[in-house]
């Protein structure tokens, strides 16, 4: 006999996939290596806690609604972290897309001053590389992906969603069909770009630009706006967590209403920083009324 907690997962998950309404969520999620020392990730608690293994309880509580995910991964999770990564990869709900192989990291000059300043940089290079050095990382990110999960990975997301003129062409070159790099809360549709990929645009706010979270304090987004290029509110402006999900919520419901496909960024460090996964929870649950999509299914909700 199934227990309780078995049972319970198991409806709620039959209980998305009854919902009818053309109206889809596509959740997705970034994750990154350890060793790629991002902003959030020195505001982890527990010294041997890691990003990796935090996605990993956040994906248990997006089982427990039955919410299909994306997980944007970089190569280098799966080479240096494969051990903590593989319940992800084995969960059924999980679709797996590239995220670069390296994660664009910043130049030594730029940690230097960083660390010299004591002030928090990007965690990302401001371009992607040489047209070379992207063709070179894309094959090494679609191959440890292969490697390690024995299937080849269609779907995309530049980290700090940093992409120049080379990086879709080499893309489709190397059998991606999907990105989403897109920010963009006008577009409510998948769409084909010039190179003949589905780009799902990011329609609602994300959680890393918009939320007070670790080293995102008042005092540094204020900072941060003066060279922001975003100039219409909310865009520009960043929440106390509660908020944000309320903009979330609202943002949804109008792409509902218009029949289209919200794409959902939210980085499970992010939401575990922020409030250890409450608000995450609860953001879970309204998605859970809806039915979800990864992001190789968007092609089918293309507006013709």
């Amino acid at each position: 006999m199934l227990s309780v907690d078995v049972i319970i997962p198991i409806l709620l998950c039959n209980r998305a996939e009854m919902v009818y309404t053309p109206f889809m969520i596509c959740l997705t999620g970034d994750i990154h290596h350890s060793s790629l020392k991002i902003n959030e990730q020195s505001f982890i608690p527990d010294s041997e806690d890691s990003e990796v293994r935090i996605a990993v309880r956040y994906l248990r509580m997006v089982e427990q609604f039955g919410l299909k995910v994306t997980f944007y991964v970089t190569g280098k999770t799966l080479k240096e972290q494969w051990r903590e990564f593989r319940p992800i990869a084995r969960s059924a709900l999980v679709e797996i897309g590239g995220h670069t192989y390296g994660g664009l990291p910043r130049s030594f000059l730029s940690r230097l001053k960083s660390r010299i300043s004591g002030r928090p940089t990007v965690s990302h290079a401001a371009t992607p590389g040489s047209c070379r050095s992207q063709m070179r990382d894309t094959a090494r990110m679609i191959a440890v992906a292969e490697s390690k999960t024995g299937s080849r990975i269609v779907s995309w997301r530049s980290h700090g969603l940093v992409f120049d003129h080379h990086t879709y062409p080499i893309l489709k070159q190397a059998g991606i069909r999907f990105i989403s790099d897109d920010l963009s809360w006008d577009k409510l549709f998948p769409e084909i770009t010039p190179e003949g990929l589905v780009s799902h645009p990011v329609n609602v706010i994300m959680d890393h630009d918009h939320i007070y979270h670790a080293h995102r304090t008042k005092a540094y987004v204020e900072q941060q706006k003066k060279n922001w290029t975003f100039a219409a509110d909310p865009t520009r402006e960043s929440y106390p967590i509660e908020r944000w999900a309320d903009i979330v919520e609202e943002q949804v419901r109008k792409i509902e209403n218009a029949g289209g496909v919200a794409t959902i960024l939210m980085h499970p460090l992010c939401m575990y920083i922020a409030d250890r996964f409450k608000t995450a929870g609860r953001l879970f649950e309204f998605f859970s009324q809806y039915r979800s999509i990864w992001a190789r299914e968007t092609e089918r909700y293309l507006r013709h």
